[in-house]
């Protein structure tokens, strides 16, 4: 044993601050010079049926990408979240997987 072990501070934990959770996204400023929505104006739960400005928020699996990766603000993270799951409701854009919207090839569509 060692006499610096019975001492009072190393017998007794000293409570501290509580550990915050790291920092997801950029922060305010960074977001809002990045997040187009914030910077035109637009409010993205009106774009709910505007798939071609949410295909670029969902991953290839169908999810929603996080503030790290979009850049956006939180406010417009949540909108955005809640826009696609929308249009995922209607039918507007695929549930399960990101396949390219506006490209009709994969059907067999013949011209006459």
């Amino acid at each position: 044993i060692q006499p610096h072990r019975l001492a009072y501070k190393s017998v007794v934990k000293q409570r501290g601050r509580p550990p915050t959770r790291a920092q997801v996204g950029p922060s305010r400023r960074e977001a809002q010079y990045k997040d187009p929505f914030y910077r035109l104006g637009v409010d993205p739960l009106k774009q709910a049926m505007n798939p071609a400005m949410l295909i670029p928020f969902v991953s290839e699996m169908g999810k929603v990408y996080g503030r790290n990766v979009t850049g956006l603000t939180k406010k417009n993270q949540r909108r955005v979240g809640k826009a696609i799951r929308r249009a995922k409701m209607m039918g507007i854009i695929p549930i399960l997987s990101k396949r390219n919207i506006f490209q009709l090839s994969h059907l067999n569509i013949s011209k006459k």
